[in-house]
């Protein structure tokens, strides 16, 4: 079914985006014997002043290419390259998880102002690489529900969200040809958007509340504002991976609540849930579990693309910079061979 009508649009745009935490910002130590600082991330930007070897800065943000960082040193602020700045403490990880986190919190994705929503908070960023990391994992492990996201673009662009953001992916530079990884991570780029376009990045979003959808089948919860009737396609058949992606999570539902929820305020509106019996839980676990959220929605996209309105106006953005971010994830869980996440 096609939803989120253009009065929700409308209705999201005029509220404001959810507040980012307060956070002590990331810090990078030059060390180069003087490093210029310029007005924009161009070596033919003029420069503004210059800083020694040996200061440290806080880390503003990092450019889309990832060579420069936007710096700021007292009342000094601007680009330098990011060849000359060392991290202020090592990047090994210290828990199983650091080293994503801190390739989440460094990333540009982090620093993106989304399209009518401003920047994400920090927490779903966060979150949503831990989401990447689990699921890639299970792909590597041969998990059918990973495996159904990560094949090929079916060119069933009624269906298939990979084949209605075709030329979009193209031009992002993106191919989704082929069954992997790489389109694995594709679909996680524009799961990162949807989340926003939807929720703003908060994981205890409640139902569109413009909307009549109050039963436990209809209802819309999380991230991604999906409902439980997402499993059924329109000739009625279920969807089984999302079916099984539910089980898993009932079962187990330890899906990074304590990073999503940082920073993060649900008022009794967003965690109350309609209904009863298997509707009824599945909105409980879309707020409680966000990693089931993004998995459930994640094979949803690629069998009922329908079901999100920002999805079929292509409103929900496909930026390169979460693609970035996202292939550093992977990279990271290879070489620390961080499997099972």
């Amino acid at each position: 079914m096609s939803k989120k009508a253009s009065k929700k649009t409308a209705a999201k745009k005029a509220a404001a985006p959810a507040a980012t935490p307060s956070v002590s910002l990331p810090q990078l130590v030059v060390t180069a014997s003087s490093l210029n600082v310029r007005r924009s991330p161009s070596l033919t930007a003029t420069v503004t002043g210059s800083l020694s070897s040996g200061t440290v800065v806080d880390w503003l943000e990092t450019s889309p290419d990832e060579l420069w960082a936007k710096v700021r040193h007292g009342t000094l602020s601007g680009w330098s390259s990011r060849r000359y700045l060392a991290e202020t403490q090592a990047p090994a990880p210290g828990g199983p998880y650091d080293e994503i986190l801190r390739i989440a919190d460094t990333s540009a994705i982090a620093q993106y102002r989304w399209l009518d929503r401003g920047r994400a908070p920090r927490a779903y960023i966060r979150g949503m690489a831990l989401a990447f990391a689990r699921v890639y994992c299970k792909l590597s492990a041969g998990d059918p529900a990973a495996m159904e996201m990560a094949k090929a673009n079916t060119g069933v662009a009624d269906v298939d969200a990979l084949a209605h953001y075709a030329q979009i992916f193209h031009e992002a530079g993106m191919n989704n040809e082929s069954s992997g990884a790489s389109t694995l991570r594709h679909l996680y780029v524009l799961l990162v958007g949807l989340g926003m376009r939807e929720s703003s990045g908060k994981h205890c979003e409640g139902r569109d509340t413009t909307a009549g959808n109050v039963t436990a089948e209809t209802a819309e919860a999380g991230l991604f504002q999906t409902s439980w009737n997402a499993r059924i396609r329109p000739d009625m058949t279920t969807i089984q991976p999302m079916v099984q992606v539910f089980n898993h999570y009932r079962a187990n539902p330890q899906g990074f609540l304590e990073i999503f929820q940082e920073g993060v305020t649900c008022s009794p509106q967003n965690w109350h849930n309609h209904g009863t019996g298997l509707g009824r839980t599945f909105q409980q676990l879309s707020k409680e579990c966000p990693a089931f959220a993004a998995e459930f929605a994640a094979v949803g996209l690629r069998n009922r693309r329908r079901h999100w309105g920002p999805v079929n106006r292509r409103e929900a953005e496909v930026r390169p910079e979460c693609n970035t971010m996202l292939l550093r994830v992977q990279q990271a869980v290879d070489s620390l061979q961080l499997c099972p996440v």
